[in-house]
């Protein structure tokens, strides 16, 4: 399952890096739903990666982010992630707290794709935005991937 996750967020990562590069080159023109839907995918990304390894996250789920400093959050989640990986054994039970406070207990394996979809799900409605506006989007389908 290991083997699983990293291949995954290795797409995770290659995805993610094709729209920081797509958002870095129109920025100019996008707009503040782009922008603040690319932040919201890389803070995500960290608050559950501090949830894995019971750390305090260093950004709420919707701070718009520096449009330079994108690639370099995104590269440090997906590093985050991939150390993650390596040195845990997954099906573990992680105890957090929701950011309404509540506590929680997921499975880490339950939580690492959550991550994965949520991005997508952002992703896919960023394309929508740019459609919109007639701006360009880079294609970020796995199989392209592959």
């Amino acid at each position: 399952m290991k083997d699983f996750f990293l291949d995954k967020f290795e797409y995770d990562h290659f995805a993610m890096s094709n729209w920081i590069k797509c958002i870095e080159e129109q920025e100019e023109q996008i707009s503040e739903f782009t922008r603040s839907s690319i932040s919201h995918i890389i803070n995500v990304h960290h608050i559950w990666n501090c949830r894995l390894n019971e750390a305090t996250p260093e950004s709420n789920t919707w701070d718009i982010l520096p449009i330079d400093y994108l690639g370099k959050l995104t590269y440090a989640n997906y590093i985050d992630t991939v150390n993650y990986l390596e040195n845990h054994e997954l099906n573990e039970k992680i105890n957090y707290h929701s950011s309404e406070g509540v506590k929680i207990s997921k499975l880490d394996t339950d939580i690492l794709y959550h991550i994965l979809n949520h991005s997508n799900y952002h992703r896919a409605q960023i394309v929508m935005d740019l459609k919109q506006k007639g701006l360009k989007h880079p294609n970020f389908n796995f199989i392209s991937f592959r």
